[in-house]
């Protein structure tokens, strides 16, 4: 049996099913081999450990997936995963031309066609990749808002507390992140891959379970968090994963073919793995 060999941030909550997975037995309870190697934080790299073949399986934003595939990265899609994309803005800010800092690449496009147009009013869209520098961007008062994910929502609420949730990805109808998968990787372990998702479902079920405390103590005891940055998981709760949605890529897919981003049209029927 293949190992799925994985390269995860730790500070990301939704690396959380997977190191609770390893650690607390899910996987081995599933029959799922795991190489599993944790970082500290988030990498903003160039180059992808998954286009490069050095790991099996990313997780992201479904743009990250249509990007995978331009560099050539032949891969599948199995799951949604917990929607944390969130925008985030100073409480005076103007809603009509605020300064929204973004990264380039990402779906703020995409959910200002289909989620934010009632929301924002000719906003100056300011682009920065890193999320930390656009944070600090905010505090600064260089921009109005910015789009984030977990943890580093509940961090700015927390430090700067003039800000507020303009919105959050949950209130959309749509799920707009994904794992995916090395295709021939799939193709050749379709019940390992089976049996991974069900063992990250039962760990992140079993961690909604928990009380507040519980799970502050489970993030510092077995992710090894601080207790600051077990504090921001407090009341995080898991989405239920599902097969990804044919409607949902298809959607992302069109947008993107007529952007001018991708350079072919790809297909729910070939790109989508069904695994529960």
């Amino acid at each position: 049996m293949e190992k799925i060999r994985l390269v995860q941030n730790k500070i990301n909550p939704l690396v959380l099913p997977v190191i609770f997975a390893d650690k607390l037995g899910y996987f081995e309870k599933f029959n799922v081999p795991v190489d599993l190697t944790i970082a500290e934080t988030f990498q903003f790299a160039k180059k992808s450990s998954f286009v490069a073949g050095d790991v099996d399986a990313m997780m992201g934003d479904l743009t990250f997936y249509f990007d995978y595939r331009e560099q050539g990265k032949d891969a599948v899609v199995t799951t949604d995963l917990t929607r944390t994309i969130q925008l985030l803005a100073k409480k005076d800010a103007p809603k009509n031309g605020m300064r929204v800092g973004v990264a380039r690449k990402g779906l703020f496009p995409f959910f200002m066609a289909y989620d934010l147009k009632n929301i924002l009013t000719n906003p100056e869209i300011v682009w920065v990749d890193n999320t930390y520098e656009r944070i600090k961007m905010l505090a600064a008062g260089e921009i109005d808002a910015l789009v984030a994910i977990e943890p580093f929502i509940t961090d700015i609420l927390t430090t700067q507390t003039d800000t507020e949730i303009l919105w959050h990805s949950q209130n959309s109808d749509k799920n707009m992140v994904m794992w995916c998968f090395d295709r021939k990787f799939y193709q050749q372990n379709p019940e390992t891959v089976t049996n991974f998702h069900r063992a990250l479902e039962a760990a992140a079920q079993d961690f909604n379970a928990l009380s507040s405390d519980e799970k502050v103590a489970q993030a510092m005891n077995v992710a090894q968090y601080t207790k600051e940055a077990a504090e921001n998981i407090r009341h995080f709760t898991f989405e239920k994963q599902h097969n990804y949605s044919a409607q949902d890529f298809n959607l992302l897919a069109d947008f993107l073919w007529q952007s001018g981003k991708i350079s072919e049209k790809y297909e729910a029927a070939d790109c989508l793995k069904a695994v529960f």
